[in-house]
């Protein structure tokens, strides 16, 4: 009887227990459930990233970054496409979002931008000059839905971007002259500009928006390097002259100005000079005056001898009167003199 007892009380915690571990597999796999059914109700899209919701392989919406205006840029390219058409719906912004479980599919892609180089191809300008170019080009998925209907991987969007971009370059700078190729970057920049609209307007439609087009790079073929450093040569050779002619035109100009102002001092000076000399004349003649004033022979004699002074040298011989005025006085001034 113990024995049996025993065994009941053993039979009856076993039950508890398993009771027990039941009701805990129980809650853990509702807890599974639960967190399988919120992992395919919840997804997260990154900064970078846009996604397309598709439900039974339909796409119902949408998720681009909030500053993505493409399609207002584009509104009148994509007025027949599904993203403006009101079948599938536009979300902005990233974070958690929501999706029907199981029954929804969810595929990102990334709004960063791609770059596309072309390869190397010989191009003509108006012309007929040749120039091997490579171009480049930014470019984004601006709509994932319209990217994954038409065109799907990367390798299909650079594809398309090869047959379109590189062509639509070579056109622009067919249009344009050599030296506007080469040197005019506003001409080109406004080729490059008409041709990136062309490039839109056909790309709008499949989701892609290429933002920038250049070149790349621009070598010359080795037939055209020898004539077109001899264009430069000569465009250096016409450049140095006109800085030469300048440079003479600007020494002529200094030289007269110089002259002119040489000229000018050269006559003010002449004619302080004429100034001043006549303002000597007259103060020497105020004092001869007053010498003469003050001793009229002694005044008579100094002028005779200096007319002597200058009529004669030591080898002239001078033959006057005694009554001329130039030996009046000087034989009056002797006579008296030698007079005891």
């Amino acid at each position: 009887m113990d024995n049996q007892a025993y065994d009941f009380e053993k039979n009856a915690r076993t039950r508890r227990l398993r009771s027990v571990a039941g009701k805990w597999i129980a809650v853990g796999v509702i807890a599974l459930v639960l967190i399988a059914f919120l992992s395919q109700s919840l997804f997260v899209v990154g900064e970078a990233e846009q996604c397309v919701v598709s439900r039974f392989g339909v796409i119902k919406r949408i998720i681009i970054n909030e500053h993505n205006t493409f399609h207002t840029d584009y509104a009148q390219q994509l007025k027949d496409e599904i993203t403006l058409n009101g079948n599938v719906k536009i979300l902005t912004g990233s974070g958690l979002h929501f999706k029907l479980p199981f029954v929804d599919t969810v595929q990102k892609y990334s709004s960063r931008l791609y770059t596309y180089v072309s390869d190397s191809e010989v191009v003509n300008t108006a012309e007929k000059k040749q120039y091997y170019i490579k171009t480049y080009a930014q470019w984004s998925i601006a709509d994932p839905a319209l990217f994954s209907l038409k065109l799907g991987t990367m390798a299909s969007a650079e594809n398309q971007l090869d047959n379109l971009i590189h062509p639509v370059i070579v056109q622009a700078i067919n249009r344009l002259t050599g030296d506007d190729f080469v040197s005019n970057k506003e001409a080109l920049n406004a080729a490059l500009a008409q041709g990136l609209k062309t490039i839109n307007d056909d790309m709008a439609p499949r989701g892609i928006e290429v933002k920038d087009i250049q070149v790349h790079r621009t070598i010359l073929p080795a037939a055209n390097i020898e004539s077109t450093y001899a264009r430069m040569q000569a465009d250096r050779a016409k450049v140095a002259q006109q800085l030469r002619s300048e440079g003479q035109e600007s020494y002529r100009k200094a030289v007269a100005s110089t002259d002119l102002e040489a000229r000018k001092i050269q006559a003010d000076a002449v004619s302080q000079a004429g100034t001043i000399r006549g303002e000597g004349d007259a103060e020497a003649l105020e004092i001869y005056a007053q010498a003469y004033s003050v001793d009229k022979e002694f005044y008579a004699y100094w002028r005779s001898l200096k007319a002597l002074e200058t009529a004669i040298n030591e080898n002239s011989t001078l033959v006057l009167d005694k009554e001329h005025p130039l030996w009046k006085e000087l034989l009056q001034y002797v006579a008296s003199y030698s007079q005891p």
